[in-house]
């Protein structure tokens, strides 16, 4: 660092020779630098009966920022890069989370949880609250539990790419490059089938057991025999077994949600998720960036995330998607096509035989899908009578609202349910033909599930409307 200074005065040159004069050029140099330093330490931590490292960085008396990392080999080393962006205007407070890199290692239940616990001991000893919390993949999960949890101790929440909100058979792409090798001793099909492979090894788990999983994972003999003992793939699998149906709405902080558009272990669509749950929040999706867009694309986050430091937007999230001016069509169709796009107000729009058709920011009176695929994202349905009827489908529905006398009804349909309001006055999903729906952070209102969220897998029967 010292190499960085160029001396040119003559006199100073001159003195340099002497201790005083050493002295004095010693003291210019230093300076500058007084205000930031970092303080790197190994301390004990109660919540898991190890070592804990951690690291003060930044300047001491500025507002604090707590970071919290996710579950790369990495640890706090990840933060490096953010460091540099925020070490002047801001104290900074990171730790590489127990169970990786320079903390203790054990065969413990590293769960949000039990993490949450561990930063609320943390901070309370070593940073002045209220702090701005950042957390990034499962470092993202575990912030946005602490700032439901903990609401007073945070000032702002930044979530980066947070994975695991999902529900798990949603959500299994993230197991299989973070530990779900464990069930097939390491032999794995194609990489284009892990997702829907690691979805059917979840599955299978939750039939064959005699418990839940979640029963199982605070026993360390099932942590040893079925997990190997390893924090990190106990991590991954207590992360994706955390219920956060209830956690967004808890959360009061002004959020500022970022995500890499190109993100292949957690999907953006949690992003859309989180934004329409989360009371107070932005979402920013970065193009170009994938699951790590603070180093992918540093400049952009970085824009990001200092702007939400220094001037959180309050009310940022609109009671309903954001619906562009768009000229309104009385009715569309799609037959036979592929990557069809649809937008805006729409009276009816008509999908048959259609593969891969996305629907997004629209407002649309009566959808009828046949024999398809179709994702619809931030988008209103709303009818007198049937919003939606699906039939031999598969739809993806993401943040959003369905209402009608009958929301949706479907006959031998897939519906995955993420983040979206189905209100029916009669019932909210009915199935003449016996058909599954998959819910994460799902919201159901009608006479047979008043006010009721919904989380994991629902088989709809002719007998069992919801």
């Amino acid at each position: 660092m010292f190499s960085l200074l160029k001396i040119n005065n003559p006199k100073v040159i001159g003195y340099y020779h002497s201790r005083q004069s050493r002295l004095i050029v010693l003291l210019l140099i230093l300076t500058p630098l007084c205000g930031q330093k970092t303080l790197a330490e190994t301390v004990p931590e109660p919540v898991f009966g190890g070592q804990v490292y951690i690291e003060q960085a930044g300047t001491p008396g500025k507002p604090a920022v707590v970071l919290i990392h996710g579950l790369g080999d990495e640890a706090a080393t990840s933060w490096n890069t953010t460091t540099t962006y925020l070490e002047k205007d801001y104290a900074l407070f990171k730790f590489d989370l127990p169970g990786f890199r320079r903390s203790s290692k054990a065969n413990e239940l590293y769960s949000p949880e039990n993490y949450t616990k561990l930063i609320r001991f943390l901070t309370q000893k070593y940073v002045e609250s209220p702090f701005h919390l950042v957390g990034h993949s499962m470092g993202g999960a575990i912030a946005l539990d602490y700032a439901a949890t903990h609401p007073n101790d945070v000032k702002t929440l930044t979530l980066a790419n947070p994975a695991g909100i999902l529900h798990r058979l949603a959500y299994s792409q993230f197991l299989v490059p973070l530990g779900i090798d464990f069930m097939t001793n390491g032999s794995l099909p194609a990489k284009d089938r892990l997702s829907q492979f690691a979805g059917k090894i979840m599955s299978s788990l939750d039939q064959r057991l005699p418990v839940n999983l979640e029963t199982m994972m605070p026993l360390p003999i099932f942590r040893a025999q079925f997990l190997g003992g390893n924090p990190k793939t106990i991590s991954a699998m207590a992360l994706v077994l955390h219920d956060f149906s209830q956690i967004p709405e808890q959360v009061t902080a002004p959020t500022l949600i970022v995500w890499g558009e190109n993100d292949s272990i957690a999907p953006v669509r949690t992003g859309h998720v989180l934004n329409a749950l989360i009371p107070n929040s932005q979402l920013e999706i970065i193009s170009g960036a994938g699951h790590v867009p603070f180093v992918e694309a540093p400049r952009k986050f970085h824009q990001f995330l200092l702007n939400h430091l220094a001037h959180p937007k309050v009310n940022a999230t609109l009671s309903s998607p954001r619906l562009p001016n768009r000229v309104q069509h009385t009715a569309q169709s799609c037959e036979n096509e592929q990557n069809k796009v649809y937008t805006g107000t729409i009276e009816q729009l008509s999908i048959r035989h259609c593969s891969k058709v996305l629907i997004q920011d629209a407002r649309i009176t009566q959808l009828s899908i046949i024999d398809s695929t179709v994702e619809i994202r931030n988008s209103h349905l709303k009818s007198d009578r049937i919003a939606l009827i699906s039939q031999s489908s598969h739809i993806t529905l993401t943040a959003g609202t369905v209402e009608g006398d009958i929301a949706i009804k479907v006959y031998q349909s897939q519906l995955d349910v993420a983040g979206t309001l189905i209100i029916g006055k009669t019932a909210a999903i009915t199935a003449p033909v016996e058909s599954t729906a998959l819910f994460s952070l799902g919201r159901i209102d009608s006479p047979h599930q008043p006010g009721h969220i919904m989380h994991g897998q629902t088989l709809i029967t002719p007998h069992k409307p919801l």
